[in-house]
């Protein structure tokens, strides 16, 4: 599914390394009793696929949930700037190859949520919406 490319373009970003994000707050499908810090992180979850017969393969969903901490920022324009770049990025991996195998062929953004809290984690959060399309690149 190309987590591998995935996830290292968003830890290789500059603008998001800027903000503070890093290996410990880029996290996948982070279910956790409690925040992983008191700023910002995001969730990176891969929902379900639809096989598309005419093209032979699986169009994947995926999500990026950002959270940011309320005691921090209750703004929620600094997480819209976070999506704005996280657009970037994913909108500019063509053809990327990842370490697990897979390359990432195209991720097409599909929307993005309204403003939402999180009492369990406190926090202000939003999240954004792709279609994956990828193949596997090398032998399992």
């Amino acid at each position: 599914m190309s987590r591998a490319a995935i996830r290292d373009a968003l830890l290789a970003d500059s603008q998001l390394r800027a903000i503070g994000l890093n290996a410990s707050s880029v996290l996948v499908n982070y279910d956790g009793d409690q925040r992983p810090n008191d700023v910002v992180f995001l969730v990176l979850r891969y929902e379900n696929e639809d096989y598309i017969a005419n093209v032979g393969r699986a169009i994947k969903h995926f999500t990026v949930w950002v959270h940011m901490y309320k005691k921090y920022s209750s703004d929620f324009v600094k997480i819209d700037k976070i999506l704005d770049i996280i657009d970037g990025v994913l909108g500019n991996m063509v053809h990327v190859p990842g370490l697990d195998g897979y390359t990432l062929t195209l991720a097409e953004p599909e929307g993005r949520s309204r403003d939402l809290r999180d009492d369990v984690y406190e926090t202000i959060c939003r999240n954004t919406s792709y279609r994956i399309l990828s193949r596997q690149t090398e032998p399992v």
